[in-house]
């Protein structure tokens, strides 16, 4: 689902959502009529024909199990600026680009991005126990403002929580989006949805220690249920019980 998020002349929020893909001529009396007090742009001639000013794409449409790995592409009809951001089933929200508050925002005209996560990985890992999460694309032609949200040189995810986005995913990160642009700026924007499936018990049995380094951190508590741990040949360690 497409849009184009602004705010009139009192502050208010005005949202017009259009489906991908198809034209509603109706769709401008309403908008008209519940703009107050301030002009209206028409659409022009490339959003009416062409792709829309940016697109979303998830891989296996959005259709995960607990652990895998998603990627996620984005372009933009036009040279301008782009964030997106991810709320998992649980409202948390993390930015996915740029992956530092003060790393590269720019996209250049018609250019397909896959959004890659730390060390070139993909964008996120589903690590949602079931549910439904949520990523938003948003595409401006001036910078967005990440000051309010940077922290050391990273983002401040203390600062783009709000309790808002578990309730109603897309109008909470549609509101962080929007407090990263000064009040007469206006942006648009994609979301898409993702489903995880909740995590499944493998067979009871011996499995080796995914971290073979004894002396590595490791939380075995997020990959196993109960058991214990066993060493077996060659200092080796195993896992007897359930795991996920």
């Amino acid at each position: 689902m497409a849009g184009r998020y602004d705010r009139g002349n009192f502050g208010a929020a005005a949202r017009v959502v259009v489906r991908r893909g198809k034209e509603n001529h109706l769709l401008m009396p309403l908008v008209l009529l519940v703009s107050v007090g301030r002009a209206v742009t028409p659409p022009t001639a490339r959003s009416m024909t062409g792709d829309p000013p940016v697109q979303l794409w998830l891989s296996s449409d959005g259709d995960y199990e607990y652990g895998a790995r998603a990627k996620v592409h984005a372009r933009a009809a036009r040279d301008g600026y782009l964030i997106v951001v991810q709320a998992d089933a649980d409202g948390r929200v993390r930015v996915l680009f740029p992956l530092d508050p003060q790393g590269q925002q720019q996209v250049r005209s018609g250019k397909k991005y896959e959004l890659k996560g730390r060390g070139d990985r993909e964008a996120f890992v589903v690590t949602d126990s079931g549910g439904r999460g949520t990523v938003l694309a948003a595409f401006s032609q001036t910078p967005f403002r990440f000051d309010q949200f940077a922290k050391a040189g990273h983002w401040d995810y203390a600062a783009l929580s709000d309790p808002s986005v578990k309730v109603d995913p897309e109008a909470g990160l549609l509101d962080v989006v929007q407090r990263m642009q000064a009040a007469d700026e206006h942006f648009d924007y994609d979301v898409s949805t993702y489903t995880a499936a909740p995590r499944r018990a493998r067979p009871w049995g011996p499995y080796p220690d995914p971290y073979p380094d004894p002396y590595s951190y490791f939380s075995p508590y997020a990959y196993y249920g109960p058991g214990w741990w066993d060493y077996g040949f060659a200092g080796l360690r195993f896992w007897w019980g359930w795991r996920y």
